[in-house]
């Protein structure tokens, strides 16, 4: 009996469910930062205690970005290197290599979010209120939403990559 045959252990549909559910799970993460941080913005000018509540979740947040960004990372190099295909075609090598940039991108973007949010906490350590603001506003605002548009292309790469 072989054991990658077996109908519900078969490991070419288990690393490709469990790239595609890491990515879909990545996303989630990233919308609910927007949706929970956007909520607790709401008046934060007569209620500077949020921003605890924000910072201290917000860094849990970030970690179960990198974990699910290390998952990506690790399956989709487990998705290239089994020998079903050979990637012989130019458009499928450009492909491959367009969703690898997008990748580092996102991670570059991940580790200036994650240094971003560490000059915010120690602004508001400091009690600098507008130092903390203006940092979780460039992470919340404007990284956030990159970070989710670079993934749903990344996706639409994907599909394409396998329709090919």
């Amino acid at each position: 009996m072989n054991v990658t045959n077996t109908a519900f252990a078969r490991i070419d549909q288990i690393a490709p469910f469990i790239h595609i559910s890491s990515s879909v799970l990545f996303i989630a993460v990233q919308l609910s930062v927007v949706i929970f941080s956007r909520y607790f913005f709401k008046d934060i000018e007569q209620n500077t205690h949020r921003y605890k509540t924000i910072l201290k979740e917000f860094r849990r947040f970030m970690i179960s970005e990198l974990c699910l960004i290390s998952v990506i990372c690790i399956s989709g190099i487990f998705l290239l290197s089994r020998d079903e295909f050979k990637i012989s075609d130019p458009m499928i090598e450009a492909i491959v290599a367009t969703k690898w940039a997008l990748m580092l991108f996102i991670l570059s973007n991940i580790a200036y979010m994650w240094h971003k949010f560490n000059l915010a906490k120690n602004a508001f350590l400091n009690d600098e209120v507008i130092g903390t603001h203006e940092n979780l506003v460039l992470i919340i605002y404007y990284f956030t939403p990159l970070n989710i548009v670079l993934s749903f292309i990344s996706i639409y790469l994907g599909i394409t990559f396998r329709g090919i």
